[in-house]
């Protein structure tokens, strides 16, 4: 299984201002990672607990995440959405006003190690 505490932990080391947090009232209710390859910025693994939705938390970490990317020298960023989850890609397609777009043109090629 790819997430796991050893590579969040290598993750930390690497890119330790890439995986960010949202806290309310001393409880975490949001997490999102960031990558970068040197080339393109990627983000994964946006989650907000569904009581603090809407709230505009999801859209600030990714404005976060976007800023520590643009420091790194990213000019573009990927994000990867699984087809059945329709809340996520209503969320990224609510983004439209902050310029994330679907790319029709990609097909994705996985393979687990």
């Amino acid at each position: 299984m790819s997430d796991s505490v050893d590579v969040l932990e290598r993750h930390l080391q690497k890119d330790d201002n890439l995986l960010l947090v949202a806290e309310h009232d001393n409880r975490l209710v949001g997490t999102i990672m960031g990558g970068w390859d040197g080339w393109r910025g990627n983000i994964y693994r946006l989650a907000v607990l569904p009581d603090y939705r809407r709230q505009g938390i999801g859209r600030a970490l990714v404005q976060e995440v976007e800023r520590q990317l643009l420091l790194k020298g990213t000019r573009r960023i990927s994000i990867c959405v699984a087809r059945e989850e329709d809340s996520a890609i209503d969320f990224w397609d609510a983004l439209k006003d902050m310029n994330y777009e679907r790319d029709h043109r990609i097909i994705r090629y996985v393979k687990s190690l």
